[in-house]
């Protein structure tokens, strides 16, 4: 498995609006790697039998949920502290079976509108989007992570996932 540094993929991606490509990463063994990844994590997976690009954006960041628009949650609010992942856009080019994993993506206690995107288009509002917190209460001992999935027919989804590697940012 290749795992990235926070520091390293946030340079990789230049943060405001980049995309990046990912390859060489091999898939997680089992759920219980999932969990030794840090909070705010991000983690594409392809089971297809064929390569696709998956992406994400970070259309919205906030302090509270908000209505409900179009099928999906938004967000509402201003945090009060500089949020430098506002902007993230970040790709990954998938062969099959294969997974990509950064570590530490998101590390500010807000709530993120992700939008999905599979080879550029847009699944829809049930299968791309949702809204993401890495940790959801300081006095939690769990965080959580956030992944891109392609099954093996070819379809989007999206998962978060509970650690306990509250990691660097949410100590």
């Amino acid at each position: 498995m290749v795992s990235i540094p926070r520091r390293s993929f946030l340079k990789a991606v230049g943060i405001m609006g980049t995309s990046m490509s990912t390859a060489g990463c091999s898939r997680l063994g089992s759920t219980d790697s999932s969990e030794s990844l840090p909070a705010g994590s991000l983690k594409f997976h392809n089971d297809d039998t064929v390569p696709h690009e998956v992406s994400v954006e970070v259309l919205n960041v906030g302090t509270s949920m908000g209505e409900r628009i179009d099928g999906h949650d938004t967000v509402t609010g201003t945090p009060d502290v500089a949020v430098p992942q506002r902007d993230l856009t970040a790709t990954a080019i998938l062969e099959p079976g294969q997974t990509g994993t950064y570590e530490s993506v998101f590390e500010s206690r807000v709530l993120y509108d992700i939008r999905f995107t599979l080879d550029d288009m847009y699944p829809g509002e049930d299968l791309g989007r949702t809204v993401f917190h890495p940790n959801p209460s300081s006095n939690e001992t769990t965080g959580q992570i956030l992944g891109g999935n392609v099954s093996d027919g070819g379809e989007l989804s999206w998962q978060i996932s509970p650690t306990d590697n509250l990691g660097p940012s949410f100590q």
